[in-house]
């Protein structure tokens, strides 16, 4: 074996470099002496698989591919490529410092080498859209597929792959930004591929110097025209170089665990702060801004609910928690108040994390005790779910109430939980709460609600008992005032509030798109001009989490006004922004953007901005890009909003005809179907009315979702009752409504209005 440069290489793999690997990485031997094929191999598989004997093997793989039906081969490449054991000399990825790993390859190899690393967690761009370069996050971008990920394609064909850098431009563009100027290791390529010579071609272009690339010894062809490229050559198998490596490279990651119950410093940024490591925020921002900061916990600013005392409590005995509740309810506060509270020596805040970050989480905890309080825990479920299922750590989760709903039928069933409503506020709380609020911002007088049925959450709580609150009346004159001073910052606000509403946060990158304008120093220096302007009106554009290049407005209440001042007064500006963004930015530059994705194209949010011509182009160029049912399902939602229901009805039965068990999809179906009778009242239309009415009550016996099945049923029942004197529904509206507030420990405010109303008709029955 020989390496240029051997001990440069070693202080890069120490220090810092990104790793591009080819099928040749990925053909070692597992223990059970099982191993990924090799081309040829691979070509005389698919040859028995398709009975494809007729086309030579000698064609190589991405000819032979060619022939086989599109479905099928998808299906057994996966198969083929997912592994369940690998050689642990793969292991080695862990001891070096990797800025960025990029692939051809589709296995899942990387996946298993990080699930049970004590150094990494995988954070992919295809699943997860930007990313922050977290802590001990492994940024993964692999080119041609990724068995693991059921929403990606696989390209192994000849016309996929002279193709694959133009479809996946986006991926493609933001490779090339991560691995620019950074120390690369290309390792396991044969240099057949083209692909990969016009991508070494153009990092150098870009400037990247430090480019180390393995052959085998007696590949010298290659190995003469790279290192005449100014290459720097490993004359090595995959094997011996990675013998190397771990040979030579000192594993330091398992340091802290050989400490018996010490847990690991790479667990420090989770860690619940002291009041010497956060930042200092006055008082009024707490109050008047919905500003929720560890300076205002640690510094016992608001009144302490007596929900802490009881989810402390709850958590003590059952062990996994959940705190639902509105927007702008009080649960972080809630739960960083418990957090704060609570005396352990390990506590964990984490906010939206993905299912592989907690696990990472985990195996740095071990088997110590310890508690984890969790924001925004439904943003990914199954990381609440892999939290929950460990014996020796309690888990406190926090979510909107909405969403809860939409994934609680996800958590483990194995797992005890109880579920607490934050929602609302007694009359002596809400008088505890107002005596808390400094004198200068506190009104005259306490307010609380007038009517026993009247809503009464923090909102209300800060809207009637604070003075200088964000008024949606003030947040309007600000935002004429800053169309007059300059239009481009109430674009970047606009962007900034529809990514914040949504689970993300803005980038340079992002408002260089939207603007058309330089990253450096243009829109740089605009973010900038946008925080001090905001800045003199007390609002605030903050780093989200505290990293770099990533912006949020740091009010939610002040978020969620413009949302609506913008739909209501700039619903022209706001339409062509969304617009915009939807069909010009790439995914891989949306942070997380598989939360972003859940709401951002909501078929509600489309017809209030757009023309009925407008939202149906969106949604084209959407599914173009990314062919999901869901996309169908919010499509279909949005025409049926317009009243074209035969057309809303055509795309969510194309949705069901790929999904055909997702009980949403059939919900989405009856609606639409009840709906697009409602108005005919012929025999035909109160036909397909009672088929609707029926589907839903299949889904209501069969789907874990009940409350959704259950509220429409209701509603249509009483339609039923209203409309034609017909009562043959309301019994089970009722049974199932019933039900639903029984089982539920915090029904919604819809589901008591329904029971409410069935409760009215019955009586009179």
């Amino acid at each position: 074996m020989e390496i240029e440069l051997k001990n440069l290489l070693l202080d890069k793999l120490k220090t810092g470099i990104s790793i591009f690997s080819g099928a040749g990485f990925s053909i070692l031997p597992a223990p059970n002496g099982t191993r990924l094929p090799t081309g040829t191999e691979l070509c005389v598989e698919i040859q028995k698989e398709f009975g494809l004997q007729d086309i030579p093997v000698e064609s190589g793989l991405e000819y032979i591919s060619e022939f086989c039906p599109e479905s099928e081969y998808q299906t057994f490449l996966r198969k083929r490529f997912t592994v369940s054991e690998y050689n642990p000399l793969y292991d080695v990825i862990n001891k070096i410092t990797v800025k960025t790993y990029v692939t051809t390859n589709i296995d899942n190899i990387v996946r298993k080498i990080t699930d049970h690393s004590d150094r990494y967690y995988l954070k992919s761009i295809r699943e997860y859209g930007a990313t922050m370069n977290g802590y001990n996050e492994l940024s993964y971008i692999p080119l041609h597929g990724d068995v693991a990920d059921p929403n990606s394609k696989l390209y192994f064909g000849s016309f996929d792959l002279a193709v694959v850098d133009k479809q996946n431009r986006d991926l493609f563009d933001l490779m090339y930004g991560k691995l620019a100027k950074e120390p690369i290791l290309f390792i396991g390529y044969s240099f057949h591929d083209k692909g990969v010579l016009s991508v070494i071609k153009r990092l150098m272009d870009l400037g990247t110097t430090d480019i180390w690339i393995q052959f085998l010894p007696e590949d010298k062809n290659n190995i003469k025209l790279f290192k005449s490229k100014g290459c720097h050559i490993i004359e090595a198998s995959t094997e011996t170089l990675l013998s190397w490596i771990d040979e030579n490279i000192q594993d330091n990651t398992s340091e802290d665990l050989c400490a018996k119950n010490t847990i690991s410093k790479d667990l420090h940024n989770y860690l619940v702060p002291t009041i010497s490591e956060v930042a200092n925020i006055p008082q009024k921002e707490f109050f008047q801004q919905g500003n929720t900061g560890w300076h205002s916990i640690l510094t016992d600013i608001p009144y302490e609910r007596k929900i802490v005392a009881e989810l402390e409590d709850a958590t003590l005995t059952r062990k996994n928690v959940m705190l639902i509740g509105c927007r702008f309810s009080g649960k972080t506060t809630i739960l960083m108040q418990l957090a704060r509270k609570v005396k352990h020596k390990n506590k964990f805040y984490v906010d939206g994390i993905t299912k592989e970050e907690a696990e990472f989480i985990i195996r740095k905890i071990g088997t110590e005790d310890a508690w984890v309080f969790f924001n925004n825990c439904t943003d990914n479920i199954m990381a609440y779910n892999a939290f929950a299922k460990i014996k020796n750590i309690k888990i406190v989760g926090a979510s909107e109430e909405y969403k809860f709903e939409t994934v609680k039928h996800l958590l483990d069933k194995s797992i005890n939980y109880k579920i607490f409503d934050c929602n609302e506020i007694s009359k002596d709380e809400a008088r505890q709460i107002f005596n808390k609020i400094p004198s200068g911002i506190r009104r005259d007088h306490f307010s609380y609600k007038e009517t026993s049925d009247e809503k009464f959450s923090m909102l209300e709580m800060v809207a009637q008992n604070v003075i200088g609150v964000f008024t949606k009346k003030h947040i309007s004159k600000m935002l004429h005032e800053m169309q007059k001073y300059n239009i481009d910052i109430l674009k970047i606000v606009a962007l900034t509030s529809y990514l914040s509403e949504n689970g993300s946060a803005i980038s340079y990158i992002n408002v260089s798109n939207l603007l058309d304008i330089k990253v450096y120093p243009t829109a740089f220096n605009l973010v900038q001009q946008t925080k001090d302007y905001l800045r003199t009106y007390d609002y605030h554009l903050d780093l989200a989490e505290e990293m770099q290049d990533y912006f949020i407005l740091r009010s939610k209440l002040f978020s969620i006004n413009v949302r609506n001042i913008l739909i209501e007064e700039y619903k022209k500006l706001f339409a062509d922004i969304v617009s915009k963004f939807t069909t010009k930015e790439a995914q891989y530059n949306i942070l997380r953007y598989n939360v972003f994705r859940r709401k951002s194209y909501d078929a509600e949010l489309f017809a209030k901005l757009f023309t009925l011509e407008q939202a149906e182009a969106l949604y084209q160029d959407l599914y173009e890009k990314d062919d999901s049912p869901y996309t169908l399902q919010q499509w279909a939602l949005c025409l049926a909003s317009f009243k074209r229901y035969q057309d809303a009805f055509i795309k969510i039965d194309k949705a069901i005809s790929l999904m055909p068990n997702n009980f949403s999809f059939k919900n989405s179906q009856a609606i639409i179907m009840f709906e697009s009778n409602k108005e005919i009242g012929s025999s035909d239309a109160i036909g397909y009315m009672e088929k609707a009415m029926n589907t839903l009550k299949m889904c209501y016996m069969d789907d874990k979702r009940k409350i959704y099945h259950a509220q429409k049923f209701a509603e249509f029942a009483i339609y039923f009752h209203d409309k034609y004197e017909r009562n043959d529904y309301l019994e089970n509206a009722w049974q199932w409504i019933s039900e639903i507030i029984q089982e539920d420990s915090s029904p919604s405010r819809r589901t008591m209005k329904l029971r409410e109303k069935l409760m009215s008709i019955k009586s009179k029955l």
